[in-house]
């Protein structure tokens, strides 16, 4: 499995931990982004890291 292999599905149950708000998946960084931009989020092995610094 790679970051690519993200299921997107999970998008609909995903928000950011600091924020609330909705996660969004950015296809060309492999990275989910909060709808503000403020925090986002790797993905590793096609699993979120939604850690919070």
């Amino acid at each position: 499995m790679n970051k690519d292999s993200f299921n997107k599905e999970l998008l609909d149950l995903l928000v950011c931990p600091k924020t609330g708000q909705n996660l969004f998946f950015d296809d060309k960084k492999a990275l989910l982004i909060s709808e503000d931009g403020t925090m986002t989020y790797k993905i590793v092995d096609g699993i979120p890291r939604l850690i919070v610094d």
